[in-house]
């Protein structure tokens, strides 16, 4: 799968808990001010799929409003992803090439399962590209559960989009879930059935910092050198993967195969192989 346009965004300012992008409005619809900051002209021109990634199905206080005392439907409604997905389409030309929309909602995993589901369209020339886009917004809700969690990661708000076509940049796409009774819990071997039989130069690791995440991900680390994002940009969940992918692109220093790892809440796990090499001076 080749990358032919992508852009990202992640918090820039410290608030409490959490990185914020300053632009973003915490009492208001997410989803127009990511349409309006990102100001993207999306043109359709071939046989188009797009998915929207949104870490969980569903998040009411995206809606710049408290579903508990909301009173009517159109409010409750704003609050699910296909509606935000439908917000996201309304701003393309060329609908009449759109033949897929999707929701990916696989929790931090969803970034790398949404390439997973891209790459399968393609194979199948179901489409002639895909279009993944994603937005986060740290709400309250947010940080208490990853207080409750005992996650020792900062949250940060995160934009992703990403348009991909059939290629070579992003390979062996992995995407499975593993059923345990305790949905926050995994072991070393759920991440180690991804292990390529290949060498990597490098390994972006999930990186939560628990013991548990730390320890499972223990055989990975030693594949490579190992990028850690979370650190400085913040946990932006859902679109973590793409985000951290779109770093690695950026980042000049790191040629050569990287192998970009999510695992997600809920049993969710993903990995694919970035192909970052030199070709005339330039990374590609």
């Amino acid at each position: 799968m080749q990358i032919t346009e992508y852009r990202y965004q992640h918090g820039t300012e410290e608030r409490l808990g959490y990185r914020a992008i300053p632009e973003l409005h915490r009492l208001r619809p997410a989803a127009p001010q990511f349409i309006r900051m990102n100001d993207l002209n999306i043109v359709l021109t071939r046989p188009t799929a797009f998915l929207y990634v949104d870490g969980y199905s569903m998040s009411p206080s995206n809606s710049g409003l408290n579903p508990v005392t909301t009173k009517n439907f159109m409010p409750a409604l704003k609050t699910g992803s296909a509606h935000t997905a439908h917000e996201w389409v309304h701003t393309f030309e060329g609908k009449q090439h759109l033949k897929k929309v999707d929701i990916i909602s696989s929790t931090c995993a969803a970034g790398i399962q949404a390439l997973y589901e891209a790459e399968k369209l393609l194979t199948a020339n179901e489409v002639e590209e895909v279009i993944i886009i994603g937005g986060e917004r740290i709400t309250e809700d947010t940080l208490r559960l990853f207080r409750e969690l005992k996650i020792p990661v900062t949250c940060s708000d995160g934009f992703a989009y990403f348009r991909v076509e059939a290629g070579n940049q992003i390979t062996d796409i992995n995407w499975d879930y593993v059923y345990h009774t305790n949905p926050f819990y995994f072991e070393a071997e759920d991440l180690n059935k991804h292990i390529p039989e290949y060498q990597v130069d490098y390994v972006k690791l999930h990186g939560t910092g628990t013991l548990g995440n730390t320890r499972a991900e223990e055989d990975l680390a030693q594949l490579g050198t190992t990028l850690l994002c979370k650190p400085f940009i913040g946990h932006t969940q859902g679109i973590s993967a793409l985000v951290e992918l779109g770093i690695v692109l950026d980042d000049p220093s790191t040629i050569g195969k990287v192998l970009v790892a999510a695992n997600g809440a809920g049993g969710f796990f993903g990995t694919c192989t970035l192909n970052k090499l030199v070709e005339n001076g330039t990374a590609t």
